[in-house]
């Protein structure tokens, strides 16, 4: 069961892998309005067909390590602050990342109200 008042978080270690999880979550989850692959190296998005709610996010980029050079932490570390996480949460996908993981981040919308 989702629970809709937080966003689902997934890892994969391969790229079948990350495509099963992908696959897993837009059958289960009607009210995604975004899920994030995110990646340190982006070839692992490499020929892979997104449809319109899917993005990709290649943490480290040029714009996470200029923001690091600022706050002292790592690149990558800085590319997970985007995700409204907590700290204990953004250390430890950044360091799962760090190791080639993939990451699948859904945020789902809110229920919608019933009258």
């Amino acid at each position: 069961m989702i629970n809709e008042q937080s966003p689902q978080i997934e890892v994969a270690h391969t790229r079948e892998e990350m495509l099963h999880i992908l696959e897993s979550i837009r059958l289960e989850a009607c009210q995604i309005e975004d899920i994030y692959v995110i990646a340190k190296d982006p070839s692992k998005f490499k020929g892979v067909k997104w449809d319109a709610n899917v993005k990709t996010y290649e943490v480290g980029n040029w714009v996470d390590q200029i923001k690091s050079w600022f706050t002292g932490e790592s690149a990558v570390k800085e590319g997970f602050k985007r995700f409204d996480l907590t700290e204990g949460q953004t250390a430890y996908y950044a360091h799962l990342v760090e190791q080639g993981v993939i990451v699948l981040f859904a945020e789902h919308s809110a229920e919608p109200m019933t009258t």
